[in-house]
């Protein structure tokens, strides 16, 4: 019987759409079984990118939708990776017991880094416990042997600040031997972790803050710089950070000669120019 042309391109067509078919059910097979870690990696590098802009807000909600996307993927194929990364959320979040839990099953899965991560995350939940039931004490040793012996930078980060603010605490009521050596003693610490993460903003911020307490000026506006062109964790610290430079201008401008005063002018004012400062007392935030 022979076939007409017709039916030739009639059966063409059929088998030209069910290998369509097959291509597009293994493609969304595919997706399907991806789109979850797929979207977390996304929305997590979106959160970081609205944090590096101080949109707290918009961060929390897509660290957050990560989250949810994470757990969908564990449901489907848990993996050190999907765990790793939920850990990571979770500490942007402050949920340090759920990131504990997190980094240990990751370690479990054969992320090798995790488990020493998790001890960190686990020590420093500690350290907020003991604080916030009154054991201030306790706490700061536990913050200092993070800030020394620590390896995971959000942890470390967090504990160099909150053992500088404690340490900060009993300057008020300290004698000037005793003032002199907690000052010395705070910047050691952040000397320390500033030679192994010197990018790291934040910390030239805190050597800001203890350099002005020793009436060091200079050295306080310069880290201060240092820590705005590097970049900050939150618009708070920022705003902090830049009413710093303000009052060390201040107290320059009170105690240096004209010429020294006028040369460091110069400098400020070149800062403030880039930044969008309309004048020297006024950031840019404050006309927003």
């Amino acid at each position: 019987m022979r076939i007409s042309q017709k039916e030739i391109q009639q059966k063409s067509e059929l088998i030209i759409f069910g290998w369509l078919a097959f291509v597009l059910l293994a493609i969304l097979t595919f997706v399907d079984c991806t789109s979850s870690l797929q979207k977390a990696k996304i929305s997590f590098v979106q959160a970081q990118t609205f944090d590096r802009s101080f949109k707290t807000e918009q961060a929390d909600g897509l660290y957050k939708k990560t989250l949810e996307e994470l757990k969908r993927e564990i449901r489907k194929k848990p993996s050190a990776q999907v765990y790793l990364l939920k850990g990571l959320v979770e500490v942007k979040l402050g949920k340090w017991a759920e990131a504990e839990d997190s980094l240990r099953l990751a370690a479990s899965l054969g992320e090798e880094k995790a488990e020493s991560w998790a001890k960190e995350v686990s020590l420093y939940g500690l350290a907020l416990t003991l604080e916030q039931q009154g054991f201030d004490q306790s706490a700061g040793r536990l913050q200092a042997i993070l800030a020394d012996k620590g390896k995971f930078s959000p942890v470390v980060m967090a504990a160099v600040g909150q053992l500088v603010d404690y340490r900060l605490k009993f300057l008020t009521e300290a004698s000037s031997s005793q003032r002199d050596r907690i000052l010395s003693d705070s910047i050691k610490v952040v000397e320390k972790v500033l030679a192994e993460d010197p990018a790291c903003g934040y910390y030239h911020y805190l050597l800001a803050q203890l350099l002005s307490h020793q009436k060091k000026y200079l050295e306080s506006f310069e880290e201060a710089v240092v820590a705005r062109e590097l970049g900050l964790p939150s618009e708070k610290i920022l705003r902090d950070n830049d009413n710093q430079m303000i009052f060390c201008y201040q107290q320059l401008k009170q105690s240096t000669s004209q010429d020294d005063f006028s040369h460091f002018y110069k400098m400020y004012n070149s800062w403030t120019k880039k930044w969008g400062w309309p004048d020297e007392l006024t950031p840019d935030w404050k006309r927003r």
